[in-house]
């Protein structure tokens, strides 16, 4: 017999042979051809080591392929964990943007809030002296006036009786 035969094809050979050995008459022993078992059992011997060497290679390449896949999943899974840090990064790194962009303008309105109180509070105090200086500019024309019709009149001296423009906050 050949050995070239893969395990299989000369397991159902030995089985071919034992279902059609000869039955021994009143028993249940069948006679078969002794060369033609150690035949099949020596290419069987011979397949066998090939056979398991095939299986081994492909055990070893299921193996690599598995490997490969777990380095590649591994490569994936830290480039998902990169890329969640990064994104979680520029959540943060816009958060605090959003809270300075807040802060900085809560302190212009601030700053605007007391620019406009100094701003009208020294206006308002330089209106009043404006208006100080005007009331007693307008006293004095108003006793001058007084005067010059005073004068016209025969009368020698300004009337005491003209009461003076008030002065703002009396």
């Amino acid at each position: 017999m050949e050995n070239n035969y893969a395990i299989e094809e000369l397991i159902d050979a030995l089985e071919d042979l034992i279902h059609d050995a000869v039955r021994v008459p009143f028993g249940k022993k069948s006679m078969i051809d002794v060369d033609k078992v150690a035949d099949i059992v020596s290419d069987i011997r011979i397949a066998l080591p090939t056979e398991i060497k095939q299986a081994q290679n492909v055990v070893a390449d299921k193996n690599n392929i598995i490997a490969d896949a777990k380095r590649e999943a591994e490569l994936i899974i830290r480039k998902a964990e990169q890329r969640r840090a990064e994104l979680i990064d520029n959540n943060e790194i816009m958060k605090e943007a959003q809270r300075r962009s807040t802060e900085i303008i809560r302190q212009a309105q601030n700053q605007a809030i007391d620019t406009r109180a100094s701003t009208t509070e020294f206006a308002d105090k330089m209106l009043g002296k404006i208006e100080t200086l005007l009331a007693d500019d307008i006293n004095k024309i108003r006793v001058l006036r007084t005067g010059i019709s005073g004068s016209m009149n025969g009368i020698p001296t300004p009337p005491q009786n003209i009461a003076p423009l008030e002065k703002p906050g009396e």
